[in-house]
């Protein structure tokens, strides 16, 4: 019901560097506002110095009284800030603008304050404002704020359960985004991936995984691979649906192990959810409480509480009630009552329309039976306490050497971090060492390509590397070849036979090296985020560029700069 916020929230990203982007070429007859806001979008990614342009411009504005100067100041703030701060900033835009309203303002304020109370997990209130946004968009014909904010309704109807009325606003989103997969890819799969689960949730499963299969070949095409395991997921719970449990185990799984790199905690939820259900249908009980009990762990941590999960905290409390394991019976029935607190608080609908054995009365005296039945244990154990002590001691036992071996292990992957880290530190440059070049000679029955053109592909590969050409978005073979003077499928062999790689591979590499490079001699570039290293460097994704890095270097970007950091 919420495998959508991950996806929301990519797309959030994307269609606010459009609109920044937008707002860029708009011409502005005093050039010191000019160049504020171009030395605003050149930091746009660095917060701390793109702040300092931010409030420069917001302070000449107030100095000259300028009210829409003064609202793009405001929005440059809430663009790069979070949480109540970006509520803040978009709340004084509102207010200004509440007698100058133009085509951009309040839209923009909607938009952000939209984002922010999803993020927050205040759907009633993304909601109300995703509606105003709507209704702006729509007044000054802007179609495609018109079709985002729809898109993003459907996707919170389907959140708070109106699963029928959601459906048929995913279709016509669907109906339109399709005509722009090229131009808005994000958009596109975005809407695809909440049309699917749109489909599950309304028990149309065919549907369902036709969207998945073209969901994922989508991805593919529109080079938006980290997509990819979204629809993974999405047909792992409609398999499920199927009661087909086998495939359903093997999609979920595949899932679980990307969704556990790229860091999405709300989906991994979801994803954990369905296969422990999956495995107790296959009656592998024993690893379904497992998963269950990673589902808790998640949702502990995480405020996007999924009225689906709940179910988790049921099987749980019936295992240990079954198991006559009092503690935990008590300690996962005080979860699942907060849980559903949380749940009364941001949905519309009530408990009692999600599938449910225990309801909150029956819950209470429930955990009230367990803590009268604890306190006649403690009682009891009082009396035989020198019958236990053997046990007692023994337990500490087994739990020390479980401890020490489980530090042993930690320890060990510690060290093999710490020496891969040590091997990229010390290592004179992280640049990609090209293949020798092959000769064409002995080669060129295997590749099909004479050998002035396999010279001259390889000079302008050169070429590339040495002008960071890699660091550009988005490229694909097509557009290098025809800067080349070559075709695609030349370029790719060359690539292939000589590079002894794929060509996004070889991307990926010349770009990892690349930042491995910068990090150990740019200080400034290390205080970047791992989003803002990403843009830089050519991903257009968080989880592509962490997901590469640790194909390629086997450690995890976050690691090698905390431990950068330390050298320094």
């Amino acid at each position: 019901m919420c495998r959508s916020f991950c996806v929301v929230m990519i797309l959030w990203f994307c269609q606010t560097q459009d609109i920044l982007a937008y707002q860029k070429t708009q011409e502005s007859s005093d050039n010191s506002y000019q160049f504020l806001t171009n030395k605003f979008y050149e930091n746009e990614l660095d917060s701390v110095v793109a702040v300092n342009y931010a409030n420069q411009y917001l302070l000449k504005a107030k100095k000259e009284n300028d009210t829409i100067k003064i609202a793009d100041g405001y929005y440059f703030l809430s663009s790069i800030s979070k949480g109540d701060v970006s509520l803040k900033y978009c709340d004084s835009i509102i207010a200004i603008t509440k007698n100058h309203q133009t085509k951009n303002y309040p839209t923009f304020a909607y938009l952000n304050k939209a984002f922010s109370y999803f993020d927050k997990g205040d759907f009633k209130k993304a909601f109300d404002y995703y509606l105003k946004l709507y209704e702006e968009a729509k007044k000054y014909d802007n179609i495609f704020l018109v079709y985002s904010s729809k898109k993003n309704i459907g996707i919170l109807k389907a959140i708070l359960g109106e699963n029928e009325t959601a459906l048929v606003t995913l279709r016509e989103c669907y109906s339109f985004y399709s005509k722009y997969k090229e131009k808005a890819p994000y958009d596109y799969l975005t809407t695809l991936f909440a049309l699917s689960e749109s489909y599950n949730f309304n028990k149309i499963l065919d549907s369902a995984s036709i969207i998945n299969t073209l969901g994922y070949k989508e991805s593919i095409v529109l080079e938006a691979e980290s997509f990819k395991c979204y629809f993974v997921l999405n047909e792992g719970i409609n398999q499920y649906s199927k009661a087909n449990y086998d495939t359903a185990k093997d999609s979920l799984t595949k899932a679980v192990a990307e969704l556990t790199i790229n860091g999405d905690k709300t989906n991994l939820g979801q994803a954990r959810f369905y296969l422990g259900k999956t495995l107790s249908s296959l009656g592998f009980e024993k690893e379904a409480i497992e998963e269950h009990k990673k589902v808790d762990q998640i949702f502990q941590k995480n405020p996007q509480i999924i009225p689906e999960i709940r179910e988790s905290y049921e099987v749980l409390i019936n295992y240990y009630k079954d198991n006559n394991d009092k503690d935990n019976q008590l300690k996962y029935i005080e979860k699942l009552i907060k849980i559903d607190s949380v749940l009364n608080s941001n949905y519309k609908y009530l408990i009692k329309n999600v599938v449910q054995n225990y309801d909150t009365p029956r819950l209470l005296s429930e955990k009230q039976e367990v803590i009268v039945s604890l306190k006649q244990e403690i009682i009891d154990s009082l009396q035989v306490a020198k019958k236990s002590s053997t046990r007692i001691i023994i337990s500490l036992a087994i739990v020390s050497i479980v401890t020490f071996v489980f530090l042993i292990f930690n320890y060990q992957k510690k060290k093999n971090y710490k020496k891969r880290f040590d091997e990229l530190y010390y290592s004179s440059s992280g640049k990609v060492k090209n293949n020798e070049k092959k000769s064409p000679y002995t080669e060129i029955d295997s590749i099909g390509i004479s050998e002035d053109i396999v010279n001259k592909i390889l000079n302008d590969l050169d070429e590339f590397e040495q002008n960071l050409g890699y660091l550009k978005p988005s490229i694909t073979t097509n557009d290098l070849a025809k800067k080349m003077n070559t075709n695609s499928k030349y370029l790719s062999r060359v690539v292939n036979f000589y590079r002894k790689k794929s060509f996004s591979m070889y991307i990926n590499e010349l770009r990892i090296d690349y930042c491995i490079d910068r990090l150990k001699t740019d200080k400034k570039f290390m205080k970047y985020t791992i989003k803002a290293i990403a843009r830089e460097i050519g991903f257009n994704s968080t989880d592509a560029f962490s997901k590469s890095f640790y194909k390629i270097k086997k450690i995890q970007p976050s690691y090698f700069i905390r431990e950068l950091e330390k050298q320094q």
